[in-house]
């Protein structure tokens, strides 16, 4: 399913908020007042889910957008395959549009969803990836980029002992993980700056991913994922995380993110969550216009 394709819904169906115990709503705020953008995170204080609900009512201009950047060229990201050992892996890097010598920048790792498993180089390659080669997204937040693909799925489901559908590393993860280390050593990354980004089984990878090793990402956007048995919650509560999810999700229960959320919190952790009200399984089209999501990852770094 593209996650950006328009459908009409009817009204959405209730929401359990149980175990929700500690939250700080923010109806109707903006992003950045909810991500505490620009130096702001005492406003989440350690072991608080601060958390808010944004209508999913995209403007025309939004949705647009979308449509501009799906059919969006792709030759500055380039194409290249990673030899993972018993197999190979092909992905796409796209790196800072103007570097300075000496200076290190950021990675970004765009974990995709399942509509992009295969080995074309191109099914990844989604309008939400290919904004980031937006003249004003690359001048603003100068990075490298690297959008792997992976032939497997790289998160499984399975239901926890709650009944809870809960997600495990796939086979392909540890391949990625393989390719960050390498990208690492051939470019001007910055360790301090590594960045997990997903949507739907890519937000699940994602999630996977830094219990993998939580000492790698120094912060991780998760759309519409499943995350990790609830006990893992511990080893990755340190790693700033945003959770974004619609309460009308009928694919990946939002009520597991809440979950998560809520975990990470009980370890002490200061997770964001923003419930888009009314939304499906998709990426919002408010994200391509609300660059504060953005503004708020870049400002995460690891302690050194």
């Amino acid at each position: 399913m593209d996650p950006f394709l328009v459908s009409a819904h009817g009204r959405p169906a209730p929401v359990a908020r149980a175990g929700m115990r500690v939250r700080a709503r923010l109806a109707g705020a903006s992003l950045c007042a909810v991500l505490a953008c620009a130096g702001g995170g005492a406003a989440a204080a350690a072991g608080k889910v601060l958390e808010s609900q944004q209508r999913y009512a995209p403007t025309a201009a939004q949705l647009a957008l979308v449509e501009q950047y799906r059919g969006a060229p792709l030759e500055d990201f380039s194409e290249a395959v990673f030899d993972a050992g018993k197999t190979d892996m092909p992905y796409r890097l796209l790196a800072p549009a103007r570097p300075v010598a000496g200076e290190r920048y950021p990675l970004v790792v765009f974990f995709h969803s399942s509509g992009g498993i295969g080995d074309d180089n191109l099914k990844p390659m989604t309008a939400f990836t290919r904004l980031w080669a937006a003249p004003d997204v690359r001048r603003s937040f100068p990075a490298y980029v690297v959008v792997p693909q992976t032939r497997d799925r790289s998160a499984n489901y399975i239901n926890d002992t709650h009944g809870l559908r809960v997600s495990q590393p796939g086979a392909p993860l540890a391949d990625v993980l393989a390719l960050v280390d390498e990208l690492m050593r051939r470019h001007p990354i910055d360790p301090a700056r590594v960045y997990a980004l997903g949507f739907s089984m890519g937000a699940s990878a994602a999630m996977d991913a830094a219990v993998a090793r939580p000492g790698l990402f120094a912060a991780m956007v998760a759309l519409s994922g499943v995350p990790p048995e609830r006990s893992l919650a511990r080893s990755v509560a340190h790693v700033p995380t945003l959770l974004i999810h619609g309460d009308y999700d009928q694919e990946n229960a939002y009520v597991g993110a809440q979950v998560w959320a809520e975990e990470l919190a009980a370890a002490g952790g200061r997770p964001r969550f923003i419930t888009y009200v009314g939304m499906d399984h998709r990426v919002p089209p408010q994200l391509f216009t609300d660059g504060a999501w953005r503004q708020w990852l870049f400002e995460q770094r690891k302690p050194r």
